[in-house]
């Protein structure tokens, strides 16, 4: 929901309860010379309210949210009789009243109704939120099928590989045959699991290797790629082909010149956590490529993950001019 809607939306709520307040609670009907004389109290029952609605705003709606509804109203109980005694005897003191227990009682029942509308607002809220996440998320599952419709059918990926295992036919027939092969299961898998919302971790690592398997049939040197896993959970599921881009682009801009590793692949699972670090010395000649194609690219991950893993992902990356490096944590 658009923050300015949210604005109003709770600025329309203070502008009724002002009213109610001043006609009910302060007697607007006698005229305004009453509400003067009674101003200060006016304002302290307004920030008593404001207290208590944000309190179930912000914090107590939050055991609704995670489905723990005893809890909720025991909670919203204890917090209104605590907060109500609070501000009634404050009151008492500030304004030099007598403490009745009578009194404090209808007090303590008007918190608890104004503490509810503010989780009755904060669920509106959340309800025409999560209306228009799943309209995105529609949107966006079915780009991601064209995308990996697209990705599938990636001409350059494609035609490097028939290229690289055609090579090999003459010299090398049964690595020729078995790079036909894991091309095979690469397509099988972007048709078929790749298609499912969740996948098993294990699966999505051997489709890693894979691709990892056909991009090094180029190389003179495999050892320039590393690719570690260190699974506890390999049973976990995860959205399939979120850390292919980076895979990808780690292979056309890495600079595989020179002693030691171009790139570095690694995927861990640590408690509900899952970990992926892709790191690649950088191609000079390919930097301004690597910002120009991979910056769209990179947009439609972060919007994924905002979507698949709200408040439950990290992403940070850097480049120094010499190594580009990814990191992403995935709260599973």
């Amino acid at each position: 929901m658009n923050k300015l809607i949210i604005i109003i939306l709770h600025l329309f709520y203070w502008l009724v309860f002002l009213l109610f307040s001043s006609m009910v609670s302060f007697r607007l009907i006698e005229g305004f010379t009453y509400l003067a004389q009674n101003l200060a109290s006016f304002a302290y029952n307004l920030l008593w309210a404001m207290i208590q609605f944000y309190l179930f705003y912000f914090f107590v709606y939050r055991y609704i949210e995670k489905q723990k509804y005893i809890r909720y109203f025991v909670v919203s109980v204890a917090e209104t009789i605590a907060l109500s005694t609070i501000m009634y005897v404050l009151y008492t003191l500030l304004f030099n009243q007598q403490f009745n227990l009578m009194l404090a009682l209808p007090t303590m029942a008007g918190t608890f109704i104004i503490g509810h509308t503010g989780s009755l607002l904060k669920g509106f809220v959340a309800w025409f939120c999560d209306i228009q996440l799943k309209r995105e998320a529609e949107k966006l599952l079915l780009q991601t099928k064209l995308d990996a419709l697209h990705a599938q059918l990636n001409p350059h990926f494609l035609f490097n590989t028939l290229n690289n295992i055609d090579s090999l036919i003459a010299s090398k027939p049964e690595k020729a045959s078995e790079a036909l092969l894991t091309l095979s299961n690469i397509m099988r898998y972007m048709l078929y699991e790749a298609r499912s919302e969740r996948v098993k971790l294990s699966d999505e690592i051997q489709h890693y290797k894979n691709i990892i398997e056909l991009q090094m049939l180029r190389l003179n040197e495999p050892s320039k790629v590393q690719f570690n896993t260190e699974l506890n959970k390999p049973e976990v599921e995860i959205a399939p082909l979120l850390f292919l881009p980076f895979i990808e682009n780690a292979f056309n801009y890495a600079l595989f010149d020179g002693e030691g590793t171009a790139i570095d692949i690694a995927i861990k699972t640590t408690n509900n956590t899952v970990v992926f670090e892709c790191k690649n010395r950088i191609n000079p000649t390919k930097v301004k490529a690597r910002s120009n194609a991979a910056g769209i690219g990179l947009g439609n991950l972060k919007k994924r993950l905002g979507l698949t893993y709200p408040s439950r992902h990290k992403l940070q990356i850097t480049n120094d001019n010499l190594y580009f490096s990814a990191q992403l944590s995935i709260q599973l």
